[in-house]
C-alpha cells in the first residue's frame, strides 16, 4: 500500500508504516477496547476480574435491544459511575416490576429473576430510553435504583469476554 511518495525509499517505507499503524490504532480504539470488570452485579454472566472487549462504535451508533450487554455512564448515590448491565427494555416498552416479577408489554419475563425485590416500577420508556438490570439482581445497583438510561449515556456494547481463557464467550 503506497499512500505518500517521496524520492527516498526509507522515508516512503516509514510513512507507510506510520499511516497503517495509525489506521489500525483508530480501528481498535473504535471497535475493540479492553475493560476489566469490577464487581459482581453481572454474575454469573460476567464475574469480577473478567476481561471483556467493548465496542465504542456499536455502543454509540448501534441499535440496542433487550438482552444486549452495555457499558453506561449513570448517576448513583456515590456520584457518576460507569457500569456494565443488561438491556431489559427499550424505547416504547411498558415495564412493570412487582414483587419478584418483571413484565414487559404485559408479558412476564422468566429469563431474569428479581429475588428479594422490594421496589415497584411501572413505566413506559420514551424515545432513546433504556432500562438496565444486572444479572445478579440481589446485589445489582441498576435502573431500579438510578433510573432510566438515555441512549447518549450508553458508552459501549460488550462484544466478547476473552479472559479467563476457559470461559471465552461472544455476546
Amino acid at each position: 500500500m503506497k499512500i505518500f511518495r517521496t524520492k527516498n525509499k526509507h522515508v516512503n517505507f516509514w510513512l507507510d508504516v506510520v499511516l497503517i499503524t495509525a489506521f489500525f490504532a483508530i480501528l481498535c480504539y473504535a471497535f475493540f477496547w479492553p475493560v476489566r470488570v469490577a464487581g459482581n452485579s453481572m454474575s454469573p454472566t460476567i464475574n469480577m476480574g473478567d476481561q471483556v472487549a467493548v465496542s465504542r462504535f456499536l455502543g454509540r451508533f448501534g441499535n440496542h435491544s433487550s438482552g444486549d450487554l452495555v457499558m453506561a455512564r449513570v448517576h448513583t448515590d456515590d456520584g457518576l459511575e460507569i457500569v456494565i448491565k443488561r438491556v431489559v427494555a427499550t424505547s416504547g416498552d411498558h415495564l412493570i416490576i412487582i414483587d419478584d416479577a418483571l413484565y414487559i408489554n404485559g408479558e412476564q419475563q422468566y429469563w431474569i429473576h428479581l429475588f428479594g425485590n422490594d421496589i415497584f416500577v411501572d413505566i413506559i420508556l420514551g424515545t432513546n430510553e433504556y432500562f438496565l438490570l444486572g444479572d445478579n439482581t440481589t446485589i445489582s445497583n441498576d435502573s431500579r435504583h438510578f433510573g432510566i438510561v438515555e441512549r447518549r449515556h450508553i458508552l459501549a456494547t460488550i462484544i466478547l469476554r476473552y479472559f479467563p481463557i476457559s470461559v471465552i464467550e461472544i455476546f
